[in-house]
């Protein structure tokens, strides 16, 4: 797990399992720097997928399913120290070559694109062991574009700095619409200040040369060392008021206030005592802590009045200088702050190291007419990404992307800027909605109540994982190469809550699905799945004729609470699945109903829902669909089907991807068919078009609706949907809870959480 490598790689580390899949890479770019390099490559991955398989002629079975190995396109980030580049390179021509010599007959079809200041230094040493040809891309070009394409697909990776909290970061997304313009604050050697206008329109408005390298050469001179980490390492013991005259050192403590407002620790002279002492009084510690401060004061100080110079609301700060440094950051956010009255926002990015590199690759797809290669989004790999340490300015040591289906946002968000997916920041100590606080016998903070639920599923989950594949040898070894992955993260996740940005319920359930994954399990639930899609569809005629003997004034009702009972069976949630393991068939969709808490439920808007169902003004509903079986036919598809009658069209989305007990979108389509041959309502409305089935584009068991498949999105527009409907804890509670639409919303989730001694609360919110 290359969540536990060290910031740079030591040559003795590089391996197979740093350096993943190179005899499958195709293109490359570096970042060379005086001290740390970075490398860029794409390869091809294979995994184990899952395939649905069913004959449309023939009504003999459900489906079946076949794990087959499929290509898919892979992005990886290493970083590195300069000094061991030749060594590096050696190793990725002993794995090219070793590839039947294909890939370094790839790697020579094009030039190498490198940036950075080794460029020039090392082209001739880069040209002789590869064979290939160097092109030098431009820094600043370089920065913009991996800025650009970090921000569009990592979710997280933007953050600012605040200093009441624990951990000191607060995680936006508030820079990838790719609208308003922002400040691009690159501190390197010397300070560029770049205007963004879009990730190809970019222009130099200043910059400054004390920078990095003033830090670096006037801390060497004072500490005697020239190690740039080392110097930061000192500063961090240090305390400038020592050295630093503040303003009470001038007025007084007391009186200092009264001074054009200033507060007594405010700075008023940078290393202001040194002119009035011997310089041999002071400790090492103290006078690199001060030179730091004044370094970042007036980056920050210059950095707002160009902003405010060019009207800019938003800094990112970027460059070797920052390194995650908590001091640095703080001082910087301070200055833009102090000078901004707040007015001016700072921030800072998780992957910052790695912009050089990325930037540099996505110029060479240009030049060579490659671009498709990007085309469709690419996700982090949690699984195999370096953890993020906010606070060790040594950054991230590996990071992986892998591609994915072209997302784009959902068109019926009210506020795409103000959407934010996840109702809870485990960050913070503290549950965010006093309403959906845990049972008063838990006493756990929010973080650790989660964690603890999750991490106590994982021997659940191996288990699961390995019975999903009987036939396999390597099953049991790749089952508990599972569980460590995951464990590792859960100790992780406690050490460093932001060690892989935001943590979140999602981002936590979105780890567990790529560690298994990584350990070649792409569904360990197949078959669970299948087994109980045919149960619920022998039981699907009879509830609706149930349903059908139901006066019309109360079925909104009864098919609201079908549809709460059929969310019961999640086999995520440990109590359903103990419940379910011990009772099996004998624990149905009635069993389920009873369950539920009576109402009011715990968020009931069913009233008023009613009102607006019974008044005809829906035209198109799309439902966001969770858990197979009882849960899609015995709960949602009555629902639908309800809707279909009152002339509404239907959309019903699942997951292209499987995650947990979650039905997808290929046994959706399997499902349907075979609904249709015994219900000839849902086979007509399939037909004529009144029925739509789409996948959303997503492999998790919560929602995001800032990445939803294409097929989603112009599905909404094309069909006028005017109610969205998001059922299941993992997307109407963990995610979505506070989401608002331009339209009407149904949120419906059964809370199984532990402690819930009175029933399952229901929430059911318009």
């Amino acid at each position: 797990n290359t969540s536990e490598y060290c910031s740079s790689i030591a040559i003795s580390e590089l391996s197979a399992d740093v350096l993943r899949d190179l005899p499958t890479a195709q293109r490359f770019a570096l970042d060379i720097g005086g001290s740390l390099s970075k490398i860029v490559y794409q390869s091809k991955r294979k995994w184990r997928k899952t395939f649905v398989v069913y004959d449309e002629n023939t009504d003999s079975h459900l489906y079946s399913t076949q794990e087959l190995e499929k290509e898919a396109d892979c992005l990886h980030f290493i970083k590195f120290e300069t000094r061991l580049l030749e060594n590096c390179l050696d190793f990725i021509y002993d794995n090219l070559k070793g590839s039947d010599g294909r890939g370094l007959e790839i790697l020579r079809n094009s030039p190498l694109r490198v940036t950075g200041g080794g460029a020039h230094k090392y082209r001739l040493a880069i040209e002789a062991k590869l064979g290939c040809v160097v092109e030098k891309e431009d820094e600043m070009t370089c920065l913009v574009r991996g800025c650009a394409f970090m921000l569009k697909h990592i979710p997280g990776e933007l953050f600012s700095y605040e200093h009441d909290s624990s951990p000191p970061c607060c995680f936006a997304d508030e820079l990838s619409d790719g609208g308003e313009p922002f400040l691009l604050v690159n501190i390197g050697s010397g300070v560029s200040m770049l205007k963004v206008e879009n990730e190809t329109t970019f222009t130099r408005i200043g910059g400054t040369s004390l920078g990095g390298g003033t830090f670096w050469g006037l801390g060497s001179l004072l500490a005697g060392t020239s190690d740039f980490d080392e110097l930061l390492e000192i500063a961090s013991q240090g305390d400038h008021r020592n050295v630093d005259m503040l303003v009470g050192d001038i007025y007084g403590s007391e009186s200092a206030s009264s001074v054009h407002g200033l507060s007594a620790d405010i700075i008023a002279s940078s290393f202001g005592k040194a002119s009035k002492a011997d310089c041999k009084e002071f400790s090492k510690p103290d006078l690199l802590r001060s030179l730091l401060i004044t370094v970042s004061n007036n980056i920050g100080q210059l950095a707002f009045l160009y902003a405010s110079r060019h009207q800019l609301r938003r800094i990112v700060f970027a460059g070797f200088f920052i390194r995650g440094h908590l001091l640095t950051m703080r001082t910087l956010t301070y200055g833009v702050n102090f000078w901004s009255q707040g007015s001016v926002k700072a921030y800072f990015l998780r992957h910052e190291g790695y912009l050089g590199a990325i930037g540099a690759f996505v110029r060479g797809l240009e030049k060579d007419r490659r671009i498709g290669v990007l085309t469709g989004s690419w996700a982090e790999n949690l699984c195999t990404s370096s953890s993020f340490d906010v606070g060790s300015w040594q950054g991230m040591a590996a990071l992986e992307l892998d591609k994915r289906k072209e997302l784009t946002d959902f068109p019926l968000l009210r506020d795409r800027l103000d959407y934010a997916p996840d109702t809870w920041d485990l960050s913070q100590a503290a549950f965010q909605s006093a309403r959906l606080n845990p049972p008063p016998s838990q006493d756990l903070s929010a973080r650790e109540y989660w964690l603890n639920c999750f991490e106590a599923s994982i021997d659940r989950h191996q288990q699961r994982a390995v019975l999903s594949q009987p036939d396999s040898p390597s099953a049991m070894e790749r089952g508990e190469a599972f569980r460590l992955a995951y464990q590792n993260f859960f100790k992780e996740a406690r050490a460093n809550p932001v060690a892989f940005g935001q943590l979140t319920v999602r981002r936590i359930l979105d780890v567990q699905e790529h560690c298994l994954r990584e350990s070649g399990f792409p569904d360990p639930f197949w078959e669970l799945k299948r087994e109980e899609n045919e149960v619920a569809l022998g039981g699907l005629q009879s509830r609706l004729s149930h349903l059908a003997s139901l006066p019309s004034a109360d079925l909104p009702a009864a098919l609201i609470r079908g549809l709460l009972g059929g969310n019961v069976f999640d086999w995520g949630a440990g109590r359903v699945a103990e419940l379910l393991a011990e009772r099996g068939k004998q624990f149905g969709l009635n069993e389920a109903m009873e369950q539920l808490q009576p109402r009011p439920w715990l968020v009931d808007d069913l009233d008023a829902w009613t009102s607006r169902l019974k008044a005809g003004v829906y035209t198109c509903a799309i439902v966001f669909v969770d858990n197979s079986g009882c849960d899609l036919l015995l709960g949602v598809l009555p629902f639908a089907i309800d809707l279909l009658d009152r002339g509404v069209k239907v959309i019903l989305a699942a997951n292209h991807g499987p995650a947990l007990n979650d039905v997808t979108i290929f046994e959706l389509r399997a499902l349907i068919r075979r609904v249709g041959s015994f219900v000839p309502r849902v086979a007509d409305a399939l037909s004529s078009g009144r029925l739509l089935l789409a996948g959303t584009g997503s492999s998790s068991p919560c929602l995001d609706l800032r990445y939803v498949s294409v097929e989603v999105a112009d599905a909404c527009r094309q069909e006028q949907v005017d109610l969205v409907v998001i059922e299941g804890m993992g997307r109407a509670v963990h995610t979505n809870l506070y989401a608002k639409f331009s339209c009407d919303c149904l949120k419906l989730a059964v809370l199984k959480m532990p402690g819930w001694l009175t029933g399952w609360a229901a929430i059911c919110s318009q």
